[in-house]
């Protein structure tokens, strides 16, 4: 466990709300984001909900508003969400541009293979066996000029750099769920060991697409309850989970600097670990083994005062995972979990729900399960539920857990300041 890191800026754009107080005050409240699937048609499938970002205006934020036509739907959201975190943080005024560290993890797009379909139609009417020389004709017309930078993975990463003025580290990561808490680590230990003076570290991600949406309703993955009740971690009824889109973004600082410059602190980083675990069947939930040696990385011997565990909100995974907590100790420790608050965030999960327990904590209290009704008895664990739960630590510690499809897990230990 390493100290001396701290978190000074939080910003979200994900569905429960655009801004991190309101959705602090949201999530101690237990009320979810989930809604009814807008964006997409959801004629004759099962799953008819979803985590929507609200409506928001980001040309009024940019710095550089003629890079808006460069961004995807999720690194808008990225954009919203770094720009609140920065503001809350005091902006990074009088720090020179190449001390200035930028991390991402990233996820989809938002963008279809199918803005490519009227093209390749209008090619292939053209000579037989030409359809590739035909894209470069007219048909090229049909696509949007700048379809190909909206779609690369690390687009978010070089837009922020750009919109901050930052020249110092960067990196971006794509492991699934945990790709924001490897942005986390990286910007952790590049302030910790004098690589940057500040990071800017979250992750984005917008599961709302077509191809998304048939991918895991054909993996059986998704819930085909009403909106109003669908993804339900831990519940006895859960059925299943609930796509969504968002972005979740930190700041973070030696402590010393964010003391001298009288910034408000948030939270102490105390560290982040990870580990790797190979199983037959992919699933978000993994060994003890995998999960102990990243929670020993990040936390060492502390035992927190909330652990918020990643709730996938499938059957089998969430009784998995809650007898590999109480396997490893935190069967008295009060859990919570954030999808059913959220929903399925993909890359940005990790940092978005470090975030929302962190302004939980600041007020003291444990946010609940949003949507749990009755706790399974599959899944022993001391789960908050219905409303918040108080918390008596003088600065409560927390520990989040998240798995990525593939096997890997990630902790992430921090300390709240209390308002």
């Amino acid at each position: 466990m390493t100290g001396g890191v701290v978190i000074t800026g939080i910003g979200l754009a994900i569905p429960p709300g655009v801004g991190a107080a309101g959705v602090g005050a949201r999530a101690l409240q237990g009320q979810s984001g989930i809604g009814p699937l807008r964006r997409l048609g959801s004629g004759g499938h099962a799953c008819t909900a979803a985590g929507e970002v609200p409506p928001f205006d980001l040309d009024a934020t940019l710095r550089l508003p003629k890079n808006a036509k460069f961004m995807s739907r999720s690194v808008e959201c990225a954009v919203l969400a770094a720009g609140e975190a920065v503001a809350a943080a005091g902006g990074f005024g009088g720090v020179d541009p190449r001390r200035i560290g930028i991390y991402t993890g990233s996820g989809q797009t938002g963008l279809e293979p199918g803005e490519f379909f009227a093209a390749l139609e209008l090619a292939e009417a053209g000579d037989e066996g030409l359809t590739y020389r035909n894209l470069g004709g007219r048909a090229a017309r049909l696509v949007d000029r700048y379809w190909s930078l909206r779609t690369l993975a690390n687009a978010g990463l070089a837009l922020l750099a750009a919109e901050f003025s930052a020249r110092g580290p960067c990196s971006n990561y794509v492991q699934g769920d945990t790709a924001s808490a490897q942005a986390l680590g990286a910007g952790f230990f590049d302030v910790l060991e004098d690589r940057c003076e500040v990071a800017l570290a979250g992750g984005y991600d917008c599961l709302l697409t077509p191809s998304v949406y048939l991918a895991y309703e054909r993996e059986g993955l998704l819930s085909p309850s009403d909106p109003e009740r669908a993804h339900r971690p831990f519940d006895r009824a859960r059925d299943g989970l609930v796509l969504a889109e968002g972005a979740a973004f930190v700041v973070l600082e030696r402590r010393a600097r964010a003391e001298a410059r009288g910034a408000t602190v948030l939270a102490e980083l105390l560290g982040v670990g990870f580990a790797q675990s190979v199983d037959e069947r992919p699933s978000p939930t993994i060994a003890a083994g995998a999960a102990r040696a990243a929670i020993r990385d990040a936390a060492g011997d502390l035992h927190p005062d909330m652990v918020i565990a990643h709730g996938i909100g499938t059957r089998d995974d969430d009784a998995r995972e809650a007898l590999m907590l109480a396997d490893l100790g935190f069967d008295r420790t009060p859990v919570t979990a954030m999808k059913g608050f959220t929903g399925y965030l993909g890359a940005p999960t990790a940092i978005a729900e470090l975030c929302i327990a962190i302004l939980g904590a600041r007020r003291r209290a444990v946010p609940p399960v949003a949507r749990l009704e009755a706790p399974d008895e599959d899944c022993p664990l001391d789960l908050v539920a219905a409303a918040p739960r108080a918390l008596e630590a003088e600065m409560p510690s927390l520990l989040a857990l998240s798995w990525s499809w593939s096997g890997q897990c990630a902790a992430l230990a921090a300390r709240a300041v209390p308002e």
